[in-house]
């Protein structure tokens, strides 16, 4: 659940709650306004798992060609 303090096209002040699925999209979107991307919000190891996927499937791309 989240508390949403913001302002409207006319620069109206909006305030509202959100919870659930919307609260994760209105949280997603301000990651993108911050630049904050999904694998800064993930623990180290699944950051270094993503890391060797990623790898791998780079290198068996460029095998491919």
């Amino acid at each position: 659940r989240i508390w949403v303090e913001a302002q409207d096209i006319t620069g109206q002040p909006l305030n509202f709650e959100a919870e659930g699925y919307y609260a994760r999209v209105i949280q997603h979107e301000l990651d993108h306004l911050h630049g904050t991307l999904f694998i800064d919000r993930i623990s180290s190891l699944k950051r270094t798992l993503y890391k060797k996927k990623l790898k791998k499937m780079l290198k068996a791309e460029e095998e491919g060609k």
